[in-house]
């Protein structure tokens, strides 16, 4: 069993600002995360050694705050600008030019890059997975996770804790204690907090030739991404390899959310991502259909359909809680960034002690991140 002043549940963008922010304030803190990544939807995956985004695809267009952290991780070569063909698509199917005036911003390394720049420092424990709260007689919270590696049980102990993970994820976390008034009206928040799924497919091809009947303009090379529709099955599709200097034909394909809904619990992922392929195949061009190697992702709590009202749900009774994440407000980035933020305001305000430094201290690194 371990004890902390803080424990945060949840590695993405949100926890990990509040974790940072909290720290550089002094308190003990660490993080528990239920994946072996880092950065929540700001993520990875590495296939045959490549990096594929197969959750956030770029950065763009965002609040002040945001942006000041998007021009340190410019500094310290984490973002670089990407310039694609941009098409959208409307509901029969058809693409449409859709040019850019301003680059995106992304990660060579990968999108995940940014939560490992943001966990430095930080005691993190990966692959444990939250199952409970309780009470206990020393006045502590005490959380009791679950490891993947083993499925063995482990208990932690915290004078206050941070639920940064979706609010559908937190419900089942904190009905055993919805006799407490506080932790009702908690609950009663959350349960407004509605999510769309979505199915990605990360797909890697050799050479693509493009056909006189593809869909697609541009050269299969050349930076590409197609804004789907969502009477179509498709979300989003781009060339992720064009994002960094590789020589690997890579296409992310996200599905739209009534493809997911259709097809999220079908127990054949090969067939699912099959599917999705075809889609791609048919509307945009037809090499997508051949990749000589594919892996799909299914996103339960992908993008925030119903956001809550509230910026940030707190209570400091029974002892001090606090629940952020992208679903506070607006739904995005901008909205995880100023959650955590609060969050870890709030925190301190209930454990007491000096006043947090102002935005963006603790932050801001001076050293390269190590991917």
């Amino acid at each position: 069993m371990t004890g902390q002043d803080v424990i945060v549940v949840g590695a993405g963008l949100a926890g990990l600002v509040c974790a940072r922010r909290l720290q550089q304030a002094g308190h003990q803190v660490c993080v528990i995360e239920k994946s072996r990544g880092l950065g929540g939807r700001l993520a990875t995956r590495r296939i045959n050694n490549v990096p594929l985004d197969h959750g956030t695809r770029y950065l763009a267009h965002h609040s002040d705050r945001l942006e000041q952290l998007i021009q340190h991780w410019r500094d310290q070569q984490l973002l670089t600008p990407w310039q694609p063909h941009t098409y959208t698509m409307d509901a029969a199917g058809t693409l449409y030019e859709s040019p850019t005036h301003e680059p995106y911003l992304v990660a060579p390394a990968g999108m995940n890059a940014i939560g490992k720049h943001l966990a430095q420092g930080l005691t993190i424990h990966r692959q444990q997975r939250l199952i409970s709260l309780a009470l206990t007689a020393q006045n502590t919270w005490q959380l009791t996770v679950e490891r993947a590696t083993d499925q063995s049980q482990v208990r932690h102990q915290a004078k206050a804790i941070v639920l940064a993970i979706p609010a559908p994820q937190i419900i089942p976390i904190l009905t055993p204690l919805d006799a407490i008034a506080p932790i009702q009206t908690l609950l009663t928040a959350l349960g407004s907090v509605d999510y769309n799924p979505t199915i990605t497919v990360m797909a890697q091809y050799d050479d693509p030739t493009r056909q006189r009947t593809d869909a697609l303009p541009c050269h299969p090379m050349a930076p590409w991404l197609v804004e789907g529709h969502p009477e179509t099955s498709l979300f989003w599709v781009g060339l992720d390899s064009s994002k960094r200097s590789t020589t690997d034909t890579n296409v992310v394909i996200h599905s739209s959310a009534a493809f997911a809904h259709q097809w999220f619990d079908a127990p054949d992922l090969e067939l699912v991502g099959k599917t999705l392929l075809a889609q791609a195949s048919q509307f945009i061009a037809s090499w997508l259909n051949y990749p000589h190697s594919y892996q799909v992702h299914r996103w339960r709590y992908s993008l925030v359909s119903t956001p809550c009202n509230e910026p940030l749900l707190t209570t400091p009774t029974p002892l001090p809680l606090a629940a952020c994440g992208d679903w506070c407000g607006s739904a995005n980035l901008d909205t995880a960034l100023a959650s955590g933020w609060a969050a870890a305001a709030a925190i301190q305000a209930a454990l007491g002690g000096t006043a947090l430094p102002a935005f963006p201290t603790g932050l801001i690194t001076d050293g390269k991140a190590t991917h």
